[in-house]
Order: C-alpha cells, then sequence, then structure tokens
C-alpha cells in the first residue's frame, strides 16, 4: 500500500474474453501491430506494456527467477535461438514468447514499446483473454485486477455482455466498476443501422449492474490499425468510410481521462489496499484475540495448582490398591496344595520300616514341618511384599508421568521449558518374620498330646523330647515329646496310623497359627507401603511445592496478561472495522468515471 502509494505511475488494465479485439486495440494504441492477436496466443502472464527512453526492448522473469533482457546472447540462448541482432524484431521476439511452449516458463513480462501507450507516466497492463475454456487465464485476469487503477473492458459488438464477462464484471472486476472504461469493438461489423441499438443494448446492462453512468465508447479498432499500418496478412475488404477518427475520439477520451483522473484513480487503488489492510488487521486481531481465548480456557482448566489435593488423591488411591494387590497375592500363596505337600512329606516320613524306630521318625517329622512352616512363611510373605512393591513402583510411575504431564502443562502456559526430574519410588523393606508364635502353638497342642493316656510307652515322650530338642528347639522338642509316647511294641501299620492320627492335628493347628501369622506380616508390609508412600510423598512435596507455588504465581500474572490482551485485541479489531468503515466512505467519494464521464 505504501509503495502505491508513493508511486505516480498510473495502471492502465485491459481486459476482455478471447477474441474480443483486446490485442488489436492495444495495437492500435501502440500504432504498430506489436502484439500477436490469433487463437495461438498461450501466455499465462500478464504483459506490463511501459515506455522506456524511447528505446524498446522486454524484459523478463523466468519461474526459476532467471531475469533476462532482450536484445541480448543470454535471452537467445534461453529462447533456443541465435543471437543475430539485424533479423530480430520486437515483434517477431513477442510472438516467440507468447505463442510457444516458452509462455509457461514465463513469470513476469514487460515490454518496452518506443511510443508513449496511452499518454506520459501510464503503463498499460495487458491480460490474457479469458474464457470458460481457459480457466487459468481467467485467474490471471482475476490478479491483475488489483493493480490496476483504471481499467479498460473490451466489449465485442458482435458478441455484446456474454456471461462470460458479465461474470467477470460482477465478481472480480465489482470493486472497480466505477474506475471501468468500457470500449465497444468491432463496431464496424454490425450494419450502421443497428449499432445505436447495440450502444443502448450495452449501457442499459451495465446500468442493470449498478453503474449509474457508464463511459462506453464504440470504435472499430481493426479498421483504425489498417488504415495506420496497411492492410495485415488476412485483413478484411478495405472500408471506405474512415475509422480512425473515431479511434482516435476514443483514444483521447481515455487520454483525457488518464490525465485528469489520475489522482482520483491512485487513490482508489491505495484505499482499496488500505481496506484489505484493515481486514487483515482485524481478522489478525481476532485470531490472536482467539488464541488468547484458548490459552485462558487452558489454563483455567489445570488442576494442578492445588498441588496437596493432587498428592493426597494419589496417595488414598496407592494405598488401596496396593494393598489389596498384596492381600490377593499373600492368599494365592497360602495354597491348599501346600498342606497336601507337607502331609505327603510326613507320610514319606513314617513309610515302611521308618516307624520302627521311631524317636528318628519324630525328629524327622519335627525338622520337616518346621522347616517347611518357616519356608512357607517366608514364601508367602515375601510374594505379598514383592507384589506390593511391583505394584508400588507401578503407581509411581504413574505418578510421574501424570505430575509431568500436569506440571508441563502449566509450565508450557507460563513460557517455560518443563523438565521436571522422576523421582524414584524407595524399594519397600521386607519384614523380619516372627516364628514365635508357631512355637509357642507347638508346644501347647504338644503337652496336651503327651498325657493322653491311650500312649504305652511313658518313657518315650521324654525320650522323645529330648531327641527333638537336640534336633530343633522349640517345635522338635512339642513335636517329639508328643510322638514319642507312641513308642511301643505294635504293629507298623498300627503304629503309622496313629502316629499321623496325632501328627496331622498338630500341624493343622500349627498351620492355623501360621495363617494368624501371616496375616500379622501383611500387616507390617502394609505399614512399610504407607511409610515409602508417605516418603515419595513428600519428596514430591519438597521438591515442587515451591515450584508449583511459583509456576501458580506466574499463570496468574498470565490470566491478567491474557485478559489484557484480550481487551486489547478487541479494541484492536474494532479500530480496525471503524476505520475500514471510513474508507469505504473515502472510497465511495472517488468515483472516477461517473465523474468524468458526466464532466464530458
Amino acid at each position: 500500500m505504501q509503495r502505491r502509494a508513493g508511486d505516480p505511475e498510473l495502471r492502465i488494465a485491459v481486459f476482455g474474453e478471447a477474441s474480443s479485439g483486446k490485442s488489436t486495440l492495444l495495437n492500435a494504441f501502440l500504432r504498430r501491430r506489436l502484439l500477436p492477436s490469433s487463437a495461438r496466443v498461450t501466455t499465462t502472464v500478464t504483459t506490463a506494456l511501459r515506455y522506456h527512453d524511447g528505446i524498446e526492448g522486454l524484459r523478463l522473469r523466468t519461474a526459476d527467477e532467471t531475469e533476462l533482457s532482450w536484445p541480448s546472447a543470454a535471452f537467445h540462448g534461453w529462447a533456443g535461438g541465435p543471437h543475430t541482432p539485424s533479423a530480430d524484431t520486437l515483434e517477431a521476439v513477442l510472438d516467440q514468447v507468447l505463442t510457444t511452449e516458452l509462455a509457461l516458463l514465463v513469470r513476469d513480462l514487460e515490454v518496452r514499446p518506443p511510443v508513449r501507450p496511452l499518454g506520459e507516466g501510464v503503463t498499460v497492463l495487458d491480460t490474457p483473454g479469458f474464457s470458460v475454456t481457459d480457466p487459468g487465464h481467467r485467474e490471471i485476469a482475476e490478479a491483475a485486477v488489483g493493480s490496476a487503477d483504471l481499467a479498460v473492458v473490451v466489449v465485442p459488438a458482435v458478441a455484446a455482455m456474454s456471461m462470460t464477462l458479465t461474470d467477470f464484471l460482477t465478481g472480480p472486476l465489482r470493486n472497480h466498476l466505477d474506475r471501468c472504461v468500457f470500449v465497444l469493438t468491432k463496431i464496424d461489423l454490425i450494419d450502421e443501422d443497428e449499432r445505436d441499438g447495440i450502444v443502448e443494448f450495452v449501457g442499459d446492462r451495465l446500468r442493470a449492474m449498478g453503474i449509474a453512468d457508464p463511459l462506453l465508447l464504440p470504435c472499430a479498432p481493426g479498421k483504425a490499425l489498417e488504415e495506420i499500418c496497411g492492410p495485415g496478412d488476412g485483413s478484411r475488404t478495405p472500408d471506405r468510410r474512415s475509422h480512425l477518427s473515431g479511434f482516435r475520439a476514443v483514444e483521447q477520451r481515455i487520454l483525457r481521462l488518464a490525465v485528469e483522473r489520475r489522482e482520483s484513480a491512485i487513490a482508489a487503488t491505495v484505499l482499496t489496499l488500505l481496506s484489505r489492510l484493515l481486514v487483515a488487521v482485524e481478522e489478525s486481531a481476532d485470531a490472536q484475540r482467539a488464541e488468547y481465548r484458548r490459552a485462558e480456557r487452558g489454563l483455567a482448566a489445570l488442576s494442578l495448582p492445588d498441588f496437596p489435593g493432587f498428592l493426597d488423591t494419589w496417595t488414598r488411591r496407592v494405598l488401596d490398591k496396593v494393598k489389596t494387590g498384596a492381600e490377593d497375592t499373600a492368599m494365592t500363596a497360602a495354597a491348599e496344595s501346600e498342606r497336601s505337600r507337607l502331609d505327603d512329606k510326613v507320610v514319606a516320613a513314617v513309610a515302611d520300616d521308618k516307624i520302627d524306630d521311631l524317636r528318628e521318625a519324630a525328629s524327622e517329622v519335627s525338622r520337616i514341618v518346621r522347616l517347611h512352616l518357616r519356608q512357607e512363611a517366608e514364601r508367602t510373605a515375601r510374594a505379598a511384599a514383592r507384589r506390593a512393591g511391583e505394584l508400588l513402583a507401578a503407581e509411581a510411575d504413574e505418578l510421574a508421568r501424570d505430575f509431568a504431564a500436569q506440571y508441563g502443562a502449566l509450565a508450557g502456559l507460563a513460557g517455560e521449558a518443563p523438565a521436571p526430574p522422576v523421582i524414584p519410588v524407595t524399594d519397600l523393606e521386607l519384614p523380619d518374620l516372627e516364628l514365635s508364635g508357631i512355637d509357642r502353638a507347638l508346644t501347647s497342642v504338644g503337652a496336651e498330646l503327651t498325657t493322653v493316656g491311650n500312649w504305652r510307652t511313658g518313657g518315650g515322650a521324654a525320650a522323645g523330647a529330648v531327641i527333638g530338642s537336640m534336633i530343633a528347639p522349640g517345635i522338635g522338642t512339642v513335636i517329639g515329646g508328643a510322638l514319642g509316647a507312641a513308642m511301643g511294641k505294635r504293629g507298623r501299620d498300627t503304629a503309622r496310623t496313629q502316629f499321623l492320627q496325632k501328627a496331622r492335628p498338630l500341624i493343622a493347628a500349627a498351620h492355623g497359627e501360621l495363617d494368624t501369622l501371616r496375616s500379622a506380616s501383611l500387616e507390617r508390609i502394609c505399614q512399610g507401603l504407607s511409610d515409602s508412600v508417605a516418603a515419595l510423598r513428600q519428596k514430591y512435596d519438597a521438591e515442587f511445592s515451591d515450584e508449583i507455588a511459583r509456576l501458580t504465581l506466574a499463570n496468574e500474572r498470565q490470566r491478567a496478561e491474557l485478559a489484557a490482551g484480550i481487551a486489547a485485541a478487541e479494541r484492536t479489531a474494532a479500530a480496525a472495522r471503524h476505520r475500514r468503515e471510513q474508507v469505504a466512505v473515502l472510497r465511495g467519494g472517488t468515483s472516477v468515471v461517473s465523474h468524468a464521464s458526466k464532466e464530458s
């Protein structure tokens, strides 16, 4: 917008459908058949006709940003022909550039004719002829609208106001209609008695589009060009009537308009650009406001600033989950199959002739029971503790991830790079195993058995107790004393049956005591679990409480800044809308062509 406001050059763009006579009109302005005017034209760029010190030539820029000028060896190397300036003409070069495959490689094209088209300080923009079969040409013509201060719209009298042209006028050119000059070409192809009717028809159609006083100029550029340059190839039968004077009148009308309305036409372009700029400002402000509101909602959605509550919730959840997991593991470990295996070991200890030496059998059973119960107690306790540790570690990892996500969101919204360290969970310590409860229970049960009167040998209990105490103190003493009383002269099967009848209740009582011990071990495991969770929570609290408090304050400040940003964006958008309304009023006052038309 600033560049356009500081550039005094007037840009007049010429628009028209394919085969409308647009190139012929321009050639008539140039007084020579410079631009190719045939169905072979394939150019995909707008051509700028700009006078430069009376020296003809051209400059172009290719799609790969290469800049070339003619005449030059570089240009001929690009075009694929020898550099022979004496044989070259600007017409031939333009025909090569605009009607061959080279046109597909050209991005910008400037032609420097030796005459000033449409007056001093004027650049004429020749746009591709658009039609329904060449949508790419229409897109290029549409893009040229934004560069046009004035627009010359070519309307062929033989196909006046087609749907394609009407669509272009009511579409891309709708904001330029008050800066359009309509040249009705090929009027010579219409019978003289029908020409006024065609002019009236086109005028009515333009007024129906909202142009109150359209500037409509009928002429025959082709005939005028023949009078200037002579018949060209394929020219029509010469018309004895002169069309040159009519064309020159049209040309002079456009020249006068360019001189008289230069400033207002350029102002209209600048105001249009300013309006587009204000639209962009308003859209940018609205987008910024929306972004601020998203950030504001993101801050409001965070729950991490309530750091103690965050940790308390985790603590309650993890304790319930880990305790349940440890208890389930302990119950699974205390399977009925373990009791069956112990019974099998006891039966094997008194099998066959082993029952003959009852003292030895009692000692072996005492050892088996003690070892088995100790191993089972250790196994279940360790399994429960191990499971509790696994669950706690998993929950600690989840806590770290959840905390990192929450912390990261909070830090990110505060404009900081989050990098919270992961605090590992402390390993859960296994409690010491205490078997004194089992020993006491066995002693009580064994003492009761030694007093039962169905044992024939009283001395056997004492002897068994001595032997049992030597092999396994505590449990060995009780089992040895109780079972040693069974020593007597009896049959092996009877002795074995009586032995097992007395031993199994004793072992069952020991197992019952083991269940009590297991419950006590679980309580100690849960207490250790509580201590570990408390220690982990304390570490998080000590490590991050101050940081969370700092980030919370930072985000509170940011919320205030966001609120201020939203208010500022709203003010900017409102100001842009107000200024755009003012620009629309100013733009309405620069009705370039209609004023000139009334003066004429």
